[in-house]
């Protein structure tokens, strides 16, 4: 019975990793029309260690993402935005599909329901068996806990990552938004967004303030001539 414990081990808790209240991100390119800042790794940093584990058997790697749109016109993140990861485009899976892909067992806790434990009695020393004694079904209470927090975890992450899946996430000019993007990449790399070809002439950089000379100082008045 240790051994199954040991193997099985108990359902884990999700915590959100809730993305528009992280702090600090790694920004991409500076006066962007589009500006871009990630933070990996955002399963283990929220104590996920389930989900985590998850992560790297399915080869995922789950990123926290902030994107502010400078441009002057509306920016579907789908359609007008190109994803590059080093410097090629990937597609993130979306969120619903994620979830599923990274989700924890809920059956196997079904192995519970054989722990269980018999109170007293008499143990034969020569066949080891134990006769009298009160029963305990202790495992179905076990296995039916763990069932329960198992699925409500799935059900919180899954609803977190659809929530904040960027797919088709129309952003407003000067409008920051906040998600989470599902990689299956085998390892991490720097990112950054551009804008796709045809979108360009949307933007309009900033520039830095023009700074106009002093006026030159009045010359003194003449003074007036006095004849002789």
């Amino acid at each position: 019975m240790s051994l199954l414990a040991l193997t099985t081990g108990c359902a884990g808790s999700y915590a959100p990793i809730r993305p528009d209240r992280i702090a600090t991100y790694q920004a991409s390119a500076t006066n962007s029309p589009v500006e871009f800042g990630y933070q990996y790794d955002v399963l283990r940093l929220h104590g996920n260690k389930k989900y985590v584990k998850k992560e790297a058997k399915r080869g995922y790697h789950v990123a926290a993402v902030r994107v502010t749109n400078r441009t002057e016109r509306d920016l579907n993140f789908s359609r007008d935005l190109n994803l590059l990861y080093g410097d090629r485009p990937i597609m993130p899976v979306g969120g619903t599909a994620a979830a599923q892909d990274l989700k924890q067992g809920v059956a196997i806790y079904l192995l519970y329901v054989l722990l269980n434990f018999n109170v007293g009695g008499t143990v034969n020393n020569t066949t080891g068996a134990t006769t009298g004694g009160t029963f305990v079904p202790t495992g179905p209470f076990i296995a039916g806990g763990n069932m329960l927090g198992a699925s409500q975890a799935n059900k919180n992450m899954r609803k977190e990552f659809e929530d904040f899946d960027l797919a088709n996430r129309i952003i407003k000019p000067g409008e920051t938004v906040y998600g989470i993007l599902s990689l299956r990449e085998n390892s991490v790399a720097p990112m950054r967004l551009e804008l796709r070809p045809g979108t360009e002439s949307t933007y309009v950089p900033a520039t830095a303030p023009v700074v106009l000379p002093a006026p030159m100082p009045a010359p003194p008045a003449a003074s007036p001539r006095r004849d002789n």
